[in-house]
């Protein structure tokens, strides 16, 4: 993995900083139902907003980044971190991996280990939240590879849908007891 400027590289992807080039497809996913999957809810963000956001510095910032996950040039997905209101050292993550061929493959596992990685060795944090839905179990197998804990069961509320689902954390602890992070570089 390595980080250069606004691109973070994996050996099969490459992470980069939105443009404006890149906000219609993002707002085309936020609205689609099979770019969103059965277990997360469309957004349905509007690509005026998302330009006022990127104009803003909102999209990337020092609390807050999004990525576009590309494969090979082209865009499949995106992952974005932020930091919680009075919570310094603690990011929360969300994964969508928009290409529905593309599901199944290891990217979205890819994406979140490399930029865990990048968080833990390079930014300060010292955890990671991810919510995911309770009938998820393929992206529950991947936290629990990556280190994560199961911490709660909870019911939540995702674009005016009621869910059931987990909160699995990351420590800083935990991280660096996992092999995964520290020799399998692929």
């Amino acid at each position: 993995m390595t980080l250069y400027g606004d691109c973070l590289f994996t050996t099969r992807l490459h992470l980069k900083r939105p443009t404006r080039e890149d906000l219609l497809l993002i707002a085309d996913w936020s609205h689609s139902p099979e770019a969103c999957g059965p277990y997360l809810s469309c957004e349905n963000l509007d690509p005026e907003q998302l330009y006022d956001q990127l104009k803003s510095g909102a999209m990337w910032n020092d609390k807050e980044k999004r990525f576009i996950i590309c494969r090979n040039g082209l865009p499949i997905g995106s992952i974005r971190y932020w930091t919680p209101c009075g919570q310094l050292n603690t990011a929360m993550i969300s994964v969508k991996v928009a290409v529905p061929s593309h599901r199944g493959k290891g990217f979205g596992t890819e994406a979140q280990k490399f930029l865990i990685k990048h968080l833990m060795e390079n930014e300060n944090i010292h955890q990671i939240h991810m919510y995911t839905d309770i009938n998820n179990t393929s992206q529950q197998r991947c936290l629990r590879k990556l280190g994560f804990e199961a911490k709660e069961a909870l019911r939540y509320h995702d674009q005016n849908l009621l869910r059931d689902g987990l909160l699995f954390i990351l420590t800083l602890e935990n991280f660096r007891r996992q092999p995964i992070y520290r020799y399998h570089n692929e």
